[in-house]
């Protein structure tokens, strides 16, 4: 819910209301959002004015888009248009058609928090409407534009009207819940997976990691509808998100101030840990009772355990939902963004994340590198909590060399990734059993049918130990294969321009 105007801090004039009625428009096969952009013409009053909106760049600050206006006779597209006709092809203008149209009340507030900043907060209230029977969706929310002053007073502003109201950051513009509507996509929503990120040489460091900061919150924010529908896969990759940019921070670490990493690696641990049951549950039920159920034979002591296990995940689910509607949740993401937006962790200490990425990536690469060889040593004879810091080792470098894989050779980058993936899988797979036994000895709670869980969660259990052992030769061969080659970022040459 929005909060009142009465809350929006720093006012500098009084409130204008308004009457907004938009029309968006696209082509039949919906040319324009497959480049990325909308269309919209809006009347205020006796004005039309034009307006052609772009997706965010991967990386970009996720309250942020490119957006063009101009005014026009009516409510039709004009694609003579000084700055958005050049948006609209011949090919795409002669087949414009409205899909949807947004009708909004809305209260404009302009704030001045600070002598040089200036804020637009416009309180919408009104409804999504495809003119095809379908009930329309209902729009409450607040929209902050900055006009001038630093990109962090937008967050300044929001944490504020989260001290008074429970808001929660919308993703989706109303573009994107239009075309929903529009296309009668009524099903569950889907999980996103990770984006790209635009990397190339001469970009600063300190460039670098801001892109990736809003890269993996833009992950991470993203797959909140998909894990408030129930979908365990949206579950996955929101933890992905928390773990990539932790991951990150840390093969940073040795360039940011130590209390500024820790604290917002503490704020990403808080998302990892809500995450974390659910997770392992899903992984449990799925992927270790599924498969080991099919290859034995069948007992009803396993059906006992399938039962309590799934109770147990709509638990673990339901926290999760919890947790991502909590202002708690908000407050951390907008701290976490506002802290990528600023320069408090570029100090003028921090002169190597001043400089140009290619610079300072071989030194990155080379500490996450030294992690894993000294983690791997004694391979053979590790307990499975050592093998499972080998394995969070691993997962660091290759999240590292994902990243600045654009500043090498293609085929050396992949071939590399791909060998750190395939030990990280195999760890993965033997962690999961690790995690398993607290699983089911946490299900078996004391009872008469507590027996029969443990010892189905055991068969289980051993059946995936016994497959893993059958692994672990070629397990330390792979291992001793990673060791054995030239990391892609020493070898001569190997930059790109």
């Amino acid at each position: 819910m929005a909060a009142g105007a009465e809350h929006i801090p720093a006012a500098a004039s009084r409130s204008s209301r308004t009457r907004l009625i938009s029309i968006y428009y696209d082509t039949p096969d919906r040319a324009l959002a497959r480049c990325g952009s909308t269309l919209r013409v809006r009347r205020r009053g006796r004005k039309f004015v034009q307006t052609v909106k772009t997706a965010v760049a991967a990386g970009a600050s996720h309250l942020t888009r490119g957006e063009w206006e101009d005014r026009v006779a009516n409510e039709q597209p004009d694609p003579r248009a000084a700055r958005t006709g050049r948006f609209l092809s011949p090919d795409i203008a002669e087949h414009l058609r409205p899909l949807f149209r947004t009708e909004v009340s809305r209260v404009m507030i302009p704030l001045r928090a600070e002598p040089e900043t200036r804020i637009e907060a416009a309180i919408d209230r009104g409804r999504i409407w495809n003119g095809d029977g379908v009930p329309p969706e209902p729009i409450s929310e607040v929209e902050l534009e900055l006009k001038s002053g630093p990109a962090t007073a937008l967050y300044d502003v929001a944490l504020k009207l989260l001290d008074v109201a429970p808001l929660r950051l919308e993703h989706r513009s109303k573009a994107d819940r239009g075309y929903r509507l529009a296309t009668r996509a009524t099903g569950a929503f889907k999980a996103v997976h990770a984006p790209a990120i635009d990397l190339h040489a001469g970009l600063l460091g300190h460039d670098v990691l801001r892109r990736v900061g809003h890269a993996c919150l833009d992950h991470l924010l993203r797959n909140e509808d998909a894990v408030l529908a129930g979908d365990a896969e949206g579950i996955h990759q929101m933890r992905v998100a928390v773990r990539r940019l932790r991951a990150i921070l840390s093969a940073f670490a040795p360039l940011l101030p130590t209390e500024q990493r820790i604290w917002a690696t503490d704020q990403l641990r808080w998302f990892g840990q809500a995450l974390g049951d659910a997770r392992n549950l899903d992984v449990f039920i799925d992927e270790l009772v599924r498969t080991a159920r099919a290859a034995l034979p069948g007992a009803s002591e396993f059906e006992r355990l399938a039962v309590v296990a799934e109770r147990r995940r709509r638990t673990a689910h339901d926290a999760v939902t919890k947790a991502i509607s909590s202002t708690h949740y908000t407050q951390i993401a907008l701290e976490v963004l506002r802290w990528f937006e600023s320069d408090n962790w570029c100090s003028e200490d921090a002169q190597a994340l001043r400089q140009p990425i290619e610079t300072v990536a071989p030194l990155l690469l080379d500490r996450c590198y030294g992690q894993v060889d000294k983690r791997a040593r004694n391979f053979a004879e590790q307990s499975a909590k050592k093998r499972h810091k080998l394995r969070i080792a691993l997962k660091k470098l290759r999240y590292a060399a994902e990243l600045l894989a654009p500043l090498y050779d293609a085929g050396a980058t992949k071939q590399f990734t791909q060998r750190l993936k395939r030990l990280q899988d195999d760890l993965g797979d033997a962690n999961d059993v690790r995690v398993g036994r607290d699983i089911v000895r946490d299900l078996a709670a004391p009872g008469h049918r507590s027996v029969g869980i443990a010892h189905a969660g055991h068969r289980i259990l051993t059946w995936h130990q016994d497959r893993i052992a059958e692994n672990e030769p070629q397990l330390r061969r792979h291992l001793a294969e990673l060791l054995a080659a030239e990391p892609f970022w020493r070898v001569a040459d190997g930059a790109t321009a």
